[in-house]
């Protein structure tokens, strides 16, 4: 049996589908009788959460830095209870995770360490997938119920590059999103199939 059970992060720009994602792939493991819990960032019930919340709606004003000191800040909030999930050899599925942070920082304009330092303690993902598509594919998908970060086409489309540089730097695993759900749904259960595989967990 594994120490510890594993972390998997469901990554990528606004739209992509990370919650139908992560939704899709509990359930098939659920299916699997694989024990799962899915969480999501940002988490707005905290206080943390709020001005999260705040910020994306545009009532508050955060520069770079301090939007990301927030949105890492939130993870930590969760860190215990991701432990106590991990130590019980259970899968945790995050609908978006530090990698998030990174990505998105570095297309603000941050430096790469200094966001990597902002989220060192954290539990680590054992597997990242990033589901990938040009922004313009996702642009529509929210209709005029957009956010700052998800009405920015620009900064959608330097997260995603970002998002590909930094997956062929860290060894993120790139998912095709721009095909339908059940297409990439598939991608996604064959790759944590395999990582359950090699922690001898095969289902």
């Amino acid at each position: 049996m594994p120490s510890r059970g594993l972390l998997v992060a469901i990554e990528g720009i606004d739209a992509a589908g990370k919650r139908t994602q992560s939704s899709l792939l509990e359930a098939w493991l659920h299916s699997k009788k694989v024990t799962v819990e899915m969480i999501s960032f940002p988490e707005y019930s905290t206080a943390i959460g709020g001005e999260i919340r705040a910020f994306l709606l545009g009532t508050k004003n955060y520069p770079p830095e301090v939007r990301h000191m927030l949105f890492a800040a939130n993870r930590w909030e969760r860190k215990r209870a991701i432990e106590d999930r991990l130590e019980r050899r259970e899968v945790v599925v995050v609908n978006r995770y530090s990698e998030s942070n990174l990505a998105y920082g570095v297309a603000n304009g941050l430096p790469l360490d200094w966001l990597i330092n902002l989220e060192a303690g954290l539990p680590k993902a054992d597997l990242v997938l990033v589901l990938d598509a040009p922004a313009s594919a996702f642009y529509n998908r929210r209709g005029t119920k957009k956010d700052r970060y998800e009405n920015d086409a620009g900064l959608q489309e330097r997260t995603r590059k970002a998002y590909l540089e930094l997956g062929a730097k860290f060894g993120w695993e790139t998912i095709n999103a721009a095909s339908g759900i059940q297409e990439t749904s598939q991608l996604v259960t064959d790759a944590v199939s395999r990582l359950l595989g090699s922690k001898g967990r095969a289902v």
